[in-house]
């Protein structure tokens, strides 16, 4: 009899195993190296917007990659372009970079370009067809997560401060010294905390910290006058690694909401920043291959 109830207790400890569910590994769609992808002698496209599209029976994407263009130049050709193609091809649904639009509400073409460039236009466009727009890009948090699963926090406050704050200062800014520490603790709890979920310390909140390891990060002191670009193009630096790493990191979530949707969609239509796609074409041309 106890023979029995073991050799049931093992039997049920043997399903329990077997009914636990798998974990399934996120997939990971090919892509070019930053280093490697082909661009002119100052970073352009070949053209403006540069078109790519991928076929495979009823499923199709259209990817109008841009140098993104000043908002004040409503009249430039790149959004003409992109008009072309959207109506040329008739999407299903719009994927955009920039955040999420599917809820803002435009007066005019006009003021859609002027507020929000090529993104507010692909909410127009969108809208005459009564079709759908996706944000195509992952939230901060989940990229903030990922980057400080590999950097610390000075290395990853280095780049992203530089980056989404510094650059957007203009030398008088830079140097108000007690707006600038009002401003960029502001950032600090407000973007990288709150929007970005990251914890830091007090210490780490300051901007003695930040120049400190940027200094470290580039073996130079922080002149802001002499900010470092943001080049993924360089191959030189951890600084520069950092920002590839972050494109890498956001190219990996682009692709997969356009495999996403291709599932329950045929004709995708993305508007994004022309260097993701050319690193992402060889994720694009997988995705298509297998749509059904």
């Amino acid at each position: 009899m106890k023979r029995s109830v073991l050799l049931f207790l093992a039997a049920l400890a043997l399903l329990g195993c077997g009914s636990k569910k798998k974990k399934v590994a996120a997939t990971v769609y090919p892509t070019i190296s930053y280093l490697n992808i082909k661009l002119d002698a100052v970073g352009h496209l070949p053209s403006n917007p540069y078109i790519l599209t991928f076929d495979n029976a009823e499923k199709h994407i259209v990817f109008c990659g841009v140098n993104h263009v000043d908002k004040n130049k409503i009249n430039d050709p790149m959004y003409a372009g992109i008009e072309k193609a959207f109506f040329a091809f008739k999407p299903d649904v719009c994927v955009n970079e920039g955040g999420d639009v599917s809820k803002k509400v435009f007066a005019s073409k006009q003021a859609a370009l002027r507020k929000d460039g090529e993104i507010g236009l692909v909410k127009i466009l969108a809208d005459s067809l009564k079709i759908k727009t996706v944000n195509g890009d992952m939230t901060d948090s989940l990229e903030f997560k990922e980057l400080l699963k590999k950097y610390t926090p000075g290395e990853f406050l280095a780049y992203i401060v530089t980056e989404r704050f510094m650059w957007g200062l203009n030398e008088q800014q830079a140097n108000d010294t007690v707006n600038l520490k009002k401003s960029y603790a502001g950032f600090i709890q407000n973007y990288i905390m709150k929007t970005g979920a990251v914890k830091l310390t007090p210490q780490q909140q300051t901007l003695a910290f930040y120049k400190t390891n940027y200094q470290k990060l580039l073996k130079r002191p922080f002149i802001f006058n002499e900010l470092e670009p943001t080049n993924p193009f360089d191959p030189k630096g951890k600084f520069q690694e950092i920002g590839r790493a972050s494109k890498e990191i956001r190219d990996q979530s682009l692709l997969a909401t356009i495999d996403s949707l291709l599932k329950t969609h045929n004709k995708v239509f993305v508007v994004f920043g022309g260097w993701h796609l050319l690193t992402c074409e060889p994720g694009l041309k997988q995705i298509i291959s297998r749509a059904k």
